[in-house]
């Protein structure tokens, strides 16, 4: 929970009326979760009048789960909070912002609001939100397609609307695939299901037929078969689909099989090199901050017993646009910063690593950072170390290692 109150202690967002000033919602929707930012002016506050909002809300299973706010006074201060609470919450959801009015604001908390009464999960203990869920608001249809579109990117592929069709599909997540399909489609075939993830989905064009549509136009109906790899919640599985798509709607969904696989055989198909640059750190460990990096600071950072670990995620979703998509590929880069002076930067594309660590190294200061060794794993290793509970990256390695005894 994140609250920031200079001065006027009193002042909280409970002691005054609120005026709806700004809303922006992510527009993340096709992935799964949406993030809302909405300003209020506490207009009977005399210091701190500025109420910044953020929710985190899962369309698949966990609904609204999780607030964080800032209150205080309308100054810098206050706006860098705002921001910053903003970057951290929303940096691992690779979208952009997109205003929405206070009543779609509302009606979006007052959905998810609902949602978790239904599941019975338990709203965050810290949310100011009795005054947003009155009045009740009912939007009509039209205004429910408009707030739709609000929070999906635009399709602009085929790969783009089958893995996001298919990734909602998978999730439970009905109401965004209905939004990407036709009005005539079955979803029976993953109602039975518990909502899962998308790890893999690649699609392959087998036909492009025309077809001439009542008014005398003409339109393509191209059909794809989907190998899809999904984590369900105690086994893996491959799911194999056909699907029709006509202007950039799913307009046919056939599953033709489904296929249990071991652990082994799903790491296989998610497998992907991790290249990792070692360097030493000549200053204190903590001296190193999200705001260190133009691309640390909209990093999901993790404290672990041996350092800080920073996930950096694209700031768009363009993975989804591939023909074989890779939950994975959202990833920038990690970077991880061990109490014991080391610092450690990977990715799985050898452009983001060079490009990290050099932002890195300029701001950080060139006399504090010294490299050490460069390394290509065929599988992801950072994370194993960070678990390790090793200090030292090296004697992890040589302890993992397997001497071969021809060489």
């Amino acid at each position: 929970m994140f609250k920031v109150i200079n001065g006027g202690l009193s002042e909280g967002s409970d002691t005054s009326r609120k005026k709806f000033i700004s809303a922006f919602v992510t527009n993340t929707r096709l992935m799964g979760v949406v993030c809302i930012e909405i300003h209020w002016k506490l207009i009977d506050n005399s210091r701190n009048t500025e109420f910044c909002q953020v929710f985190y809300l899962d369309a698949e299973e966990y609904g609204f789960d999780s607030y964080e706010y800032v209150v205080g006074p309308d100054d810098e201060e206050t706006k860098a909070k705002a921001e910053a609470l903003s970057n951290r919450l929303m940096g691992g959801l690779g979208g952009v912002m997109v205003e929405i009015s206070e009543r779609e604001a509302r009606a979006l908390v007052q959905d998810y609001v609902y949602m978790n009464y239904k599941l019975g999960i338990d709203i965050p203990e810290e949310a100011d939100i009795e005054f947003i869920m009155k009045p009740q608001i009912t939007l009509t249809m039209e205004e429910r397609h408009s707030l739709m579109v609000k929070q999906c990117e635009e399709i602009i592929g085929d790969y783009q609307l089958l893995n996001y069709f298919l990734m909602r599909c998978v999730g439970h997540d009905f109401e965004a695939a209905r939004f990407l399909a036709g009005d005539h489609i079955s979803l029976a075939a993953f109602r039975n299901d518990k909502p899962a993830t998308l790890m893999r989905n690649e699609s392959e064009l087998i036909s492009s037929d025309m077809s001439q549509e009542a008014g005398g136009s003409f339109s393509t109906i191209k059909t794809y078969r989907c190998q899809s790899l999904v984590e369900q919640k105690t086994y893996f599985e491959v799911i194999t689909s056909r699907l029709k798509v006509d202007s950039f709607k799913v307009i046919d969904l056939e599953v033709i099989s489904r296929d249990h696989i071991s652990p082994q055989e799903a790491n296989m198909m998610t497998r992907r090199n991790e290249y990792i640059m070692l360097d030493d750190l000549d200053c204190d460990p903590m001296e190193f901050t999200k705001e260190t990096s133009k691309y640390t600071v909209r990093s999901q950072e993790t404290a672990y017993e041996t350092g800080r670990l920073f996930m950096i995620f694209n700031p768009h979703n363009n993975h989804v646009l591939e023909r074989v998509y890779k939950l994975f590929d959202d990833v920038f880069g990690i970077v991880f910063v061990s109490n014991y002076g080391q610092l450690m930067v990977a990715s799985f594309k050898r452009e983001n690593i060079a490009e990290l660590e050099r932002d890195i190294r300029v701001h950080l200061g060139l006399d504090k950072v010294f490299p050490v060794g460069k390394y290509n794993f065929d599988a992801p290793v950072l994370y194993e170390f960070v678990r390790s509970g090793f200090p030292d990256f090296e004697d992890f390695i040589e302890a993992v290692s397997t001497d071969d005894p021809d060489k």
